[in-house]
């Protein structure tokens, strides 16, 4: 039997004991270091948010110098110039067109000893080294600045005057043929009279043609000198035509046609009392027109009925009418038509002239067949009111 070893029994130590200093000391500690842990968390993130920051301002930064190239390569890129002036008049920027528009140099000069090197024959057109520009000027906000935006409109100006000058060469054209058709009439009654002079007549009737020569020659004196106060700029000359006054005068001036003719003349007017505001001259022109065309309608001694009337007071209704061969219904719409006509030997401008001539004076006419033969024409003129009111005629 094995012998049992015996070793010295030491009790354990006992701990000494921990104040309540010590425990306050410790749970302090064990804050400090959570608070310690907290700030490093926080100073991280912070540390990241303001990395992730500074890189979005880089990006934003760098998006920035991209839009601001652009911008610079668009406005270089313009068609047009680009002028920026500053608050004291001096530019402080500009793009090549506006150098190449405007001559260099540009920048640090004052904008108006820029413009004075050329002259504004209109507000916002520049006349400038052999250019028409167009100069538009708009303020940016509450800075003083303003941006000049100048367009080249040289090509556009010159097609301008091209246009103008080709509608100028018509009108001249539409005047000439218009002039041409009006002196025909005069001018052959005219030459019928001279004819009847070379015969043997009593010096009472050779004094009657002389007058009536007198008379036509006068009125194409007239109507040049109007046509060509017209070219000139200068409006017709105008006032109050009594309408009774013109028919009268127009019926004179084909005085020749109708006693060749044989024709036969019937008035019925309102009398004289209505006035229109217009040219005399043209209207007995355009009167004449259609007494002629009413004539060579004729087959033989013709009849001619003309009238006028008031209506409502307002206007005045002007009926030329013959019973002749009448209109072709397929030219009825057609009738006023320039260079449009039923005649062999006709140039179409008669009626036309005499459609113009009254619109001219704010009137209308139309052209009808009468149901018994014949055409009619009927015109409609604006009278020129006056203090007391005409009698209405029916």
């Amino acid at each position: 039997m094995e012998a049992l070893e015996f070793t010295d029994y030491t009790p354990p130590a006992r701990s000494e004991p921990i104040t309540l200093e010590q425990a306050n000391l410790a749970r302090a500690g064990e804050a400090l270091e959570a608070t310690h842990a907290a700030m490093a968390q926080q100073i991280a993130r912070l540390t990241a948010e303001l990395e992730a920051a500074r890189l979005a301002r880089r990006e934003e930064h760098a998006e920035r110098e991209r839009l601001l190239t652009r911008l610079a390569s668009l406005l270089d890129a313009l068609p047009g110039g680009v002028v920026i002036v500053d608050n004291a008049g001096k530019i402080t920027e500009s793009n090549p067109q506006a150098e190449r528009l405007l001559g260099e140099p540009l920048e640090g000069e004052e904008w108006s000893a820029v413009e004075a090197r050329g002259y504004y024959p209109e507000h916002t057109t520049l006349e400038i080294h052999g250019r028409r520009l167009s100069v538009e000027a708009t303020h940016l906000g509450d800075n003083g600045e303003t941006v000049v935006l100048i367009s080249d409109i040289t090509r556009h100006h010159t097609l301008q005057d091209e246009a103008s000058r080709k509608q100028r060469l018509v009108a001249l054209g539409e005047m000439a043929a218009r002039l041409a058709h009006q002196i025909r009439t005069p001018l052959s009654s005219t030459m019928l009279y001279l004819t009847l002079m070379e015969s043997d007549l009593p010096r009472a009737q050779r004094q009657d043609i002389c007058s009536d020569v007198r008379s036509h020659l006068q009125h194409m004196e007239a109507l040049i000198s109007s046509m060509l106060g017209f070219v000139k700029g200068h409006g017709k000359v105008t006032g109050h035509v009594g309408v009774e006054a013109a028919l009268t005068d127009a019926i004179q001036s084909c005085t020749a046609d109708i006693e060749n003719q044989n024709g036969l003349v019937t008035i019925d007017s309102c009398g004289p009392a209505p006035h229109l505001e217009g040219c005399h001259d043209d209207l007995v022109a355009a009167f004449s027109n259609l007494i002629t065309n009413a004539l060579n309608a004729s087959a033989s001694t013709p009849s001619i009925t003309i009238s006028s009337r008031i209506r409502n007071n307002r206007l005045a209704v002007i009926q030329i009418a013959d019973r002749g061969c009448g209109i072709p219904p397929e030219a009825i719409d057609r009738i006023f038509d320039p260079f449009f006509t039923t005649r062999a030997a006709g140039n179409g401008l008669g009626l036309a002239v005499v459609a113009g001539t009254i619109t001219q004076h704010g009137g209308t006419i139309r052209a009808a067949n009468r149901p018994g033969g014949g055409a009619e024409f009927t015109i409609l003129l604006p009278i020129t009111p006056a203090p007391e009111k005409y009698a209405e005629v029916v």
